[in-house]
């Protein structure tokens, strides 16, 4: 069954081969039609030491190859098909500490590049926003609201996965449309901090959110012999019987991107497939495993990109 990924970190993998072109398609074409991943997110990483300079040059390197692997992307609500059967990309932002200044500004050129949905911290703290390992007390700050009033009136959407609960609460204030979580679990099958409590899940469904299952190791069962595609299918049933199957999607932060291999199924795009197995025996139907597969995110994107 196709699959849309909310979140893989292609500039990581991109930037592994600095002098080649076209690293997309010669490394990770094969693995993504192999698990069937036909839409996957290419995001540009920054762990909060990056400059602006930095962002600019990854994420223009990070829209060349795209371009260079003659592959698609999702600029508009015209590019979002059900009927998909090449490999389509839609660029995201994880993190945006080279903002300073003019965040206005800065949020219109990543858009201008084709960059569609961004995350303002990743777990840093920065000029905008505080991630997990900031300060508990601190969120938003007052340039962070205007960036997030500038993605609104862009309609790129504001992903909170690595947002600290004080900067999770700002943004679903400060934010006129529905937000996603693109790589996050539920806590309560997980506690680790990049997962989000019953609480925050029922507030940002009820503003029409999204989250993305995510495929990291740790963030699935505290036992390491439970850190699986079946578990991590446990997931979205606690999410979809907690606030509805329409808010349940992919997002699984491959780690095949940027570490060394890990035994266990669902660590690069070629093993999507072991998840969608999951779902099934979770009890979700034909159109439920759809939904969460890829139909609940080109829907979302219809209706607020």
């Amino acid at each position: 069954m196709k699959v849309f990924d909310l979140h893989a970190d292609l500039a990581i993998a991109i930037n592994k081969h600095p002098e080649e072109k076209g690293v997309l398609k010669k490394y990770w074409h094969d693995k993504f039609k192999e698990g069937e991943v036909v839409y996957t997110s290419a995001a540009s990483f920054f762990r909060g030491v990056e400059s602006w300079e930095d962002m600019v040059n990854t994420v223009t390197r990070v829209k060349d190859d795209i371009d260079q692997s003659g592959a698609k992307r999702i600029l508009s609500k015209e590019d979002l098909k059900e009927d998909e059967t090449d490999i389509t990309y839609i660029m995201t932002i994880e993190g945006m500490c080279g903002i300073h200044d003019n965040p206005e500004e800065k949020i219109q050129w990543l858009y201008d590049m084709g960059n569609r949905i961004g995350s303002l911290e990743w777990n840093d703290q920065n000029d905008l926003a505080t991630g997990n390992s900031g300060d508990p007390a601190r969120g938003l700050t007052e340039m962070g609201r205007q960036a997030i009033r500038k993605m609104n009136e862009l309609h790129m959407i504001v992903d909170v996965s690595h947002a600290n609960e004080k900067t999770f609460w700002d943004i679903l204030d400060t934010s006129a449309l529905p937000i996603i979580a693109t790589h996050s679990n539920a806590k309560a099958k997980c506690f680790v901090e990049r997962n989000l409590t019953d609480q925050q899940m029922r507030a940002w469904a009820n503003k029409g959110g999204l989250i993305g299952m995510n495929a990291c190791d740790s963030f699935i069962h505290a036992e390491k012999d439970k850190r699986d595609a079946r578990h991590l299918a446990k997931h979205a049933r606690y999410i979809a019987d907690l606030v509805g199957v329409s808010h349940v999607a992919c997002g699984f932060d491959f780690g095949a991107y940027y570490a060394e291999q890990k035994n266990y199924d669902i660590f690069s795009p070629d093993q999507t497939q072991n998840f969608i197995q999951g779902l099934y025996e979770e009890g979700f139907n034909e159109e439920e495993v759809r939904d969460i597969a890829y139909r609940n995110v080109i829907r979302f994107l219809r209706e607020y990109m």
